[in-house]
Parts: structure tokens; C-alpha cells; sequence
């Protein structure tokens, strides 16, 4: 059987050449189409597309639930996120037909962490929403009631809301999906949620996934995903910032991407910010700002080009790595320091947001680095 992959998007993007592709424009409510000919989620009588700042991508999994005639398999991929094959090539229809010949559902990889599933959203949301989240389900799933509850001290989880599956379970998926998520509306108080708190049936979504597929036993094939590209509010993000420090000012843009991280904190995370750059900015911005406010005269304070501070971060923070690992620091590195005016207050801030985290490093000794400036 023929199989359709609808491709959640809200901005102008590149399709994939694979006619199995098909854009699904969400949030399209009073808006122009963003590809020529695209399906949207505003059309006929039975949608949701004007709760998208709540709903998110699911806007557009609603749409087809309640519109699309099409009987073949559906899958739902994301503009900057697509399965892949072994080749790391994005996956074709025929790869779709075949894999689902022998399983029930394709997903992504469980996306694994230190942490259970609910410490991660308990740091990153109102867990309140996941702890009635699993309410709702219990009410009018209690067979679900344990793989939700495995779930939840799980540590990984299938993340994204992607996954094709064939017509058949996509509509019970959908039905089983949409009516725990309508039983949470009618508990939830988003009263004093900003605007990104507010997306939380999107976030919650991504909990009910695994549940639905351990219980009922489905034959899962777990495939890679990679990401096409940032999110268009990242790169909108770094271009904004960009255009501040070349006026020289530095004050204004370390406010503005603080204000911005605040309502959108997602933007820094490794599947938004894929270069890692955005997290560095702002390490950019508060030694810059600092540098000014002390009147210091060095490279940071005349530099005013993004990219060229993002490489002058990266350098310091390599010599800060030798130094946390009791390498000897080469002639290049010490010349590099005097040069630009590389000091103790610049790596005590770089210290202090340690981004090696981010690189998959150890981090770096804060008590050596004090060391070698005292």
C-alpha cells in the first residue's frame, strides 16, 4: 500500500523533492499559503487550526484525522525533521511501503536521558500538566494506565510526534490522542502561562505515544531522524542580535535575546540551535557587555561582527579546556591572550556558563582556571 508523508510546517521551507512528501501548512488560519498547493489546516467545517498557539503541529494531525479522504499509510514528519535510512538519505515512499510490510508503526529512536521523563518536563514545564495528563488517560484508558506510569520514570522517550503508521491505527491513534488531550483542557489553568507555556498540549502529546504502542503491542521499528535545518525563529533570533552589535548596541542586545530566551527558551536547545551557536551568543554578549561597562579596551570591546566574537569564544574556550585538563599551554595560545586582551573576567563568565555540555566534554575546572589567572 501507498503511503503519504505530511510535513508539519508553519514558515516557508524546502520540500523534499519525494512526491511522498506533502506539506501540511499549521497555524493557517487567515494566512497565505507558504507552499504553493499546500494542505491546510483551516479548511472545511472540522478543524482546529485557530488553537495552534496550543496545539502546535497537532493542529495539522487533527485535520487529517477528521479530513483527509486518503486511505493509504500516514506519516507525519516535521519541516526540519525527517527519518532517515542507513545511508543517512531521507527515507523514499517505497522505504516506507516496506518497513511497514513487517511492522505496525515507524517512530524515532527513543531519545534518551539521565533523567526520567517527567524530572526533564518538571524542569521545563509545569509538570502539574503531565500529572494530569496521566489522570485523563486513566479516566478513559485505565488499560493504558501502566505503560503510562513505566513511561513517566522512563529514561527516553519517542519525541517530535513523528511516526507513519497505516490509516487504520493513525484514526485510533487520533481518536485515543485527542480525547485524552480534551478531558486535560477541561482540567488545565493557563492562566499565567506566557505564550510559549501556553503550547502545552503539544509538549504533553509527546507522552502518549510510547503508552499507546506498549500497550497494545505493535511491531515498532525505531528509525534514525535527522534535522534539516534550524528553527526559523533561531536563525530570526541570531540575525536580530547580529544587526544590534554591528550599531553597537551590545546593552540592547543582550536584553533583547535574555527577553527572547525567557519566552522561548527551546531556541537554545540541540535540536533548535543545531550549530550550537545561539548558546554561545549569549556567553558573547555578557563578556562584551561587561568589557564595555569596565571600559576595557581588548578585542571584545572593538569587535563588533558576531561570527568574529563566536570564533574569538571558541579559541578562549579551547585554551580554557587546557588549562582545566593541566595542558601546556603553546606559545599561539599565551600570544592569542595578550593580543586580544583575554583575561581573568572573561573567563570567569565562560567558566561560570560552561558550555562543554553542549560539546559532549568534561567541564571545565573552575578552581584551576582561578589558578592560572591569580
Amino acid at each position: 500500500m501507498a503511503t503519504s508523508i505530511f510535513v508539519m510546517a508553519h514558515k516557508p521551507y524546502t520540500p523534499p523533492a519525494d512526491p511522498v512528501y506533502k506539506t501540511m501548512f499549521v497555524g493557517a488560519q487567515g494566512k497565505q499559503d507558504i507552499i504553493p498547493g499546500c494542505f491546510r489546516d483551516d479548511v472545511g467545517e472540522d478543524n482546529i487550526s485557530d488553537l495552534n498557539p496550543y496545539f502546535s503541529e497537532l493542529t495539522g494531525l487533527y485535520w487529517l484525522w477528521k479530513n483527509y479522504p486518503g486511505q493509504e499509510n500516514i506519516g507525519i514528519c516535521h519541516y526540519r525533521r525527517f527519518f532517515i535510512n542507513d545511508n543517512r538519505q531521507i527515507m523514499t515512499g517505497p522505504e516506507f511501503d516496506d518497513i511497514l510490510k513487517s511492522y505496525d508503526i515507524i517512530t524515532t529512536k527513543k531519545l534518551p536521558s539521565e533523567k526520567t521523563n517527567r524530572e526533564n518536563y518538571a524542569e521545563a514545564h509545569y509538570v502539574k500538566d503531565m500529572d494530569l495528563t496521566g489522570y485523563a488517560l486513566k479516566k478513559l484508558y485505565p488499560e493504558y494506565a501502566k505503560a503510562y506510569d513505566e513511561m513517566t520514570v522512563a529514561h527516553g522517550n519517542y519525541f517530535g510526534n513523528l511516526f507513519v503508521t497505516s490509516r487504520e491505527l493513525f484514526d485510533e491513534y487520533c481518536t485515543y490522542l485527542f480525547s485524552i488531550l480534551t478531558e486535560v483542557s477541561s482540567m488545565v489553568d493557563m492562566t499565567d502561562y506566557d505564550a510559549y507555556e501556553q503550547r502545552l498540549y503539544g509538549f504533553l502529546s509527546e507522552f502518549l505515544l510510547m503508552p499507546f504502542v506498549q500497550t497494545r503491542e505493535l511491531r515498532v521499528d525505531e528509525c534514525p531522524v535527522a534535522f534539516s535545518g534550524e528553527k526559523a525563529e533561531t536563525r530570526e533570533l541570531e540575525l536580530a542580535v547580529e544587526e544590534l552589535l554591528r550599531q553597537g548596541k551590545t546593552a540592547e542586545a543582550k536584553d533583547f535575546f535574555s527577553r527572547m530566551l525567557e519566552l522561548r527558551p527551546d531556541l537554545t536547545m540541540p535540536d533548535s540551535d543545531l550549530s550550537g551557536n545561539l548558546e554561545l551568543t549569549l556567553l558573547v554578549l555578557y563578556i562584551k557587555d561587561f568589557e564595555e561597562q569596565n571600559r576595557a579596551q581588548n578585542y571584545v570591546t572593538r569587535e563588533n561582527e558576531l561570527s568574529a566574537l563566536l570564533t574569538h569564544l571558541k579559541k578562549c574556550y579551547e585554551i580554557l579546556r587546557k588549562i582545566s585538563n593541566d595542558e601546556e599551554l603553546d606559545p599561539g595560545d599565551i600570544g592569542y591572550m595578550k593580543f586580544t586582551g583575554f583575561d581573568k573576567a572573561s573567563a570567569e563568565i565562560i567558566a561560570a556558563g560552561d558550555p562543554s555540555e553542549r560539546f559532549g566534554r568534561t567541564p571545565l575546572d573552575r578552581e584551576k582556571i582561578d589558578e592560572f589567572f591569580a
